[in-house]
């Protein structure tokens, strides 16, 4: 486990650790690094040295090109690597990365696969989004966070419409109660305000070749693992299989 010295990895890592006692892994690395970090050939270098098998990464974005690129530069090869690397879904970060992120498996909000592109409304939102991102200069297929932006529009749009009221206890109250037919699915807040059901995804990169933004507009590239009503194939394993494919 590697993450950087900072909130997100640190809470990320937080969570690794539990499940490693839960699930009975042993620990051959656990360490963080300063923000400032520019060089992770030598962090990588020590992580190779242990002979992990799975290597958990809780990285901001500049980290885990970083970490990506040290891998492949030192050879690392575990069976499985990735985990919670901020970053590697936005397009800029995949076109530059291309085949490199190939056997990556990490944690996602929305990828372009059928049982996702079946959702109501989410083609056209997609089809509008891209026209506007390509005149704004913003991410150009908008697939991380644009869907679920729009969604919590949807869902306070509904709240206000069923209260017919701008009063944000009654809007706070209905949105508790409430099922939400939102672009990303239905939506649901448990009791504690997180998401009555978990919707975060892991999916695994897979068979890209060269740095096309095409190959990402559409399935295959993103396969969805997890949660089992969204998957869409299958993971390559051990990672060193899926860099050759």
């Amino acid at each position: 486990m590697v993450g950087a010295d900072a909130e997100y990895p640190q809470n990320a890592l937080v969570g690794a650790r539990e499940l490693v006692k839960k699930y009975g892994f042993k620990t051959v690395y656990d360490k963080t690094y300063p923000p400032s970090t520019t060089d992770y050939t030598p962090i990588v270098r020590a992580i190779k040295a242990t002979n992990a098998d799975i290597v958990f990464v809780a990285s901001y974005p500049p980290d885990s090109v970083g970490m990506l690129r040290a891998a492949h530069e030192v050879g690392l090869q575990p069976k499985m690597f990735g985990g919670g690397m901020v970053g590697l879904m936005f397009t800029s970060i995949m076109t530059s990365m291309g085949p490199m992120l190939n056997g990556v498996v990490n944690y996602d909000f929305w990828a372009p696969e059928p049982p996702m592109l079946a959702m109501p409304g989410i083609k056209e939102f997609l089809k509008e989004y891209q026209v506007r991102a390509e005149k704004a200069k913003v991410d150009p297929l908008g697939y991380y966070l644009p869907p679920y932006s729009y969604a919590v529009g949807q869902v306070l749009g509904q709240a206000v419409e069923a209260t017919k009221s701008l009063d944000q206890q009654k809007i706070a109250d209905h949105i508790r109660a409430t099922e939400f037919n939102t672009i990303v699915g239905k939506i649901k807040f448990g009791k504690n305000g997180e998401w009555a059901k978990g919707r975060t995804l892991m999916v695994q990169y897979q068979k890209i070749q060269g740095n096309g933004i095409e190959q990402f507009r559409g399935a295959g590239t993103k396969p969805v693992l997890w949660p089992d009503e969204l998957k869409s194939g299958n993971i390559i394993y051990p990672y060193a299989a899926a860099l050759e494919n």
